[in-house]
């Protein structure tokens, strides 16, 4: 009997992710340590058109080797629950914010997770976590689209917004402002305490990324 038989897309996705998620790995790195191409699993989680295979299920064989590799995979898929209709799509994690440091973007360390699952979009998005923060604050993800803008013409469009920008002192994450009357000076970085404080310059601008979605 296939796997498949009784089973819907959906529950087989939640015991892929529920999988990935009890050994704190991505769903591209469960792929890889059971010898599957990444961009099978993320396919078919996230219902990709390419190649078809939002229509097709996984192979027989591909469930063989990841319930070899990780053989809880098999408990995950009896007892996987039908989903709700809510569609998930896994999303990268780049960077650190670290709030004890002007807001700057620093790489992952070894325990953050190098991607997250969200659900209710059909949008491209990279993600940001929150680092040195209150720890309600520590699981919060700040997501922006893949396509940063970088037409300093359209720069003006994300001022008082929160954004993460690329710029000669590096990397941050804050709202954007420029001094009022004064088009000659530079844009900068504001904290998001309730009583925003300038904390950093921002000159020769390669590119902006408004944030779009916080999570939770």
């Amino acid at each position: 009997m296939n796997y498949y038989t009784y089973m819907n897309r959906n529950q087989i996705k939640s015991a892929l992710i529920n999988c990935a998620r009890t050994h704190n790995i991505t769903l591209s790195e469960l792929a890889r340590e059971a010898g599957v191409a990444p961009s099978t699993i993320s396919g078919f989680v996230n219902d990709s058109k390419s190649g078809g295979r939002d229509q097709h299920f996984l192979s027989t064989k591909t469930i063989n080797k990841l319930s070899l590799k990780f053989p809880d995979l098999s408990k995950f898929l009896r007892i996987a629950e039908p989903f709700d209709g809510d569609q998930l799509k896994e999303v990268r994690v780049i960077g650190l914010i670290d709030f004890e440091n002007n807001q700057r973007i620093t790489p992952l360390d070894h325990n953050t997770p190098a991607a997250i699952m969200i659900a209710n979009t059909n949008l491209d998005y990279i993600a940001f976590k929150a680092n040195n923060v209150h720890v309600s604050y520590l699981n919060r993800y700040y997501l922006c689209k893949i396509d940063p803008v970088d037409d300093e013409n359209q720069f003006h469009k994300y001022l008082a917004k929160l954004v993460v920008i690329d710029c000669k002192e590096g990397r941050f994450m804050g709202y954007f402002f420029k001094p009022v009357d004064d088009d000659d000076s530079d844009y900068y970085i504001s904290s998001l305490s309730l009583k925003p404080k300038k904390l950093t310059e921002c000159t020769d601008i390669k590119w902006i990324a408004p944030i779009e979605w916080i999570k939770p």
